[in-house]
């Protein structure tokens, strides 16, 4: 059996080992150390951008948005041509 492809490679969650900046909102929020933080990662430069845990969260509510609209219209398109 295929193995199932992971598209959300680019993104993780780490726990800060120092101070972070958080790319949202870089004048009020900062990410301390040790405090958990996403991080969405640059394929082409390998570079990446930190996001504080309140900003994380409508990143995160929007992607799981877009993941049910696209299973949607698959599923919408598929039961359309069979």
């Amino acid at each position: 059996m295929a193995k199932v492809r992971d598209i959300l490679t680019h993104v993780s969650i780490e726990v800060a080992k120092h101070r972070r900046i958080c790319h949202h909102n870089r004048a009020e929020h900062s990410i301390t150390k040790e405090t958990a933080c996403l991080v969405i990662k640059d394929p082409a430069t390998g570079g990446g951008k930190n996001y504080c845990p309140l900003c994380a969260s409508p990143i995160l509510e929007r992607a799981k948005m877009r993941i049910s609209q696209l299973q949607n219209e698959l599923a919408s398109t598929g039961s359309a041509a069979a």
